[in-house]
């Protein structure tokens, strides 16, 4: 078996393994915190009620009902606390290998941003390993001095796992300020033109459906803000290894929270709208069907 596949094989059984321990009982019904976020917030915008920070630059928005109802679908909670454990400790090589790649987009982002108060908004933030890049300072030119950093993700369980990347990263001491909301990217909880920049990174393989996500960023978009993108996709160079993605993506869709392998997400943001698309089509190793990779700025 190859290294790459040996490494997917070995994920998808910790997976299947942590899922295993946290079985929903008969007639328990899947929870979601969405309810209770967005009741909060409509029912009262006082300071003691509302969950959004003193130092909030942008409010979190109420979107449409019948919207919600089709795209943020109830979830199990045990099986997403299962998830999100295995994404946490289970990525780490992955991260490792997508290091450098990273950094050179965050650094071409950070520059690009407001340089007093900037709002950064990260699609399924997960368990926040891009913490670490916006914490860090550009190699030319200057971050923002206060960045309103929110994350959304439709697991909650993954709140706990971003905020202590936040606190390991430091970004909260420099003065940033965090909110981890669950949300899904079809229909995000924003504004029109509210956000200096959008992140998402092994997000748009999971969503529902990725036109509309995009069309949602640029939504929100301020006019010349960014949407940083890294994500895995359907092999260009290879034949069979696309052959193959295809084939298991049934199985990843069910055992890794609805993540497909066959995606071509580097031409969907490319025909998606933005006034530029500077993206990169690159192959990592060791990672079998995580290999293509597509990413860059829009």
């Amino acid at each position: 078996m190859r290294p790459g596949r040996t490494v997917l094989v070995a994920f998808m059984a910790l997976l299947s393994t942590t899922f295993a321990a946290f079985p929903n009982p008969r007639g328990t019904a899947p929870v979601t915190r969405r309810t209770a976020v967005f009741a909060g917030s409509v029912a009262c915008g006082c300071s003691c009620c509302s969950p959004e920070p003193a130092s909030a630059l942008a409010s979190l928005t109420r979107p449409p009902e019948d919207d919600l109802r089709t795209y943020d679908v109830p979830r199990d909670a045990r099986r997403d606390a299962g998830f999100a454990c295995g994404m946490a400790t289970g990525m780490k090589d992955y991260e490792r290998a997508v290091s450098g790649r990273k950094r050179e987009l965050f650094d071409r982002l950070l520059t690009s941003l407001p340089k007093s108060d900037a709002v950064v908004v990260e699609l399924g933030m997960g368990s926040f390993p891009n913490a670490e890049y916006l914490a860090a300072m550009p190699s030319q030119g200057a971050a923002p001095q206060r960045m309103d950093l929110i994350g959304l993700d439709p697991n909650d369980s993954m709140e706990a796992y971003a905020r202590r990347s936040a606190a390991k990263a430091g970004l909260l001491e420099q003065g940033h300020s965090l909110r981890v909301t669950h949300g899904v990217g079809e229909v995000l909880p924003l504004a029109d033109r509210s956000a200096d920049a959008v992140i998402c990174t092994l997000t748009l393989c999971s969503v529902a459906s990725p036109e509309r996500v995009l069309a949602e960023v640029r939504r929100v978009l301020r006019p010349g803000g960014k949407l940083l993108f890294l994500e895995h996709v359907l092999s260009e160079t290879d034949a069979a290894l696309a052959a193959q993605q295809r084939a298991a993506t049934p199985m990843q869709v069910e055992f890794a929270d609805g993540c497909h392998l066959d995606r071509r997400t580097g031409r969907l943001v490319e025909e998606a709208g933005f006034a530029s698309v500077d993206a990169k089509y690159t192959e990592l190793t060791g990672f079998y069907f995580l290999n293509p990779t597509a990413s860059g700025i829009a």
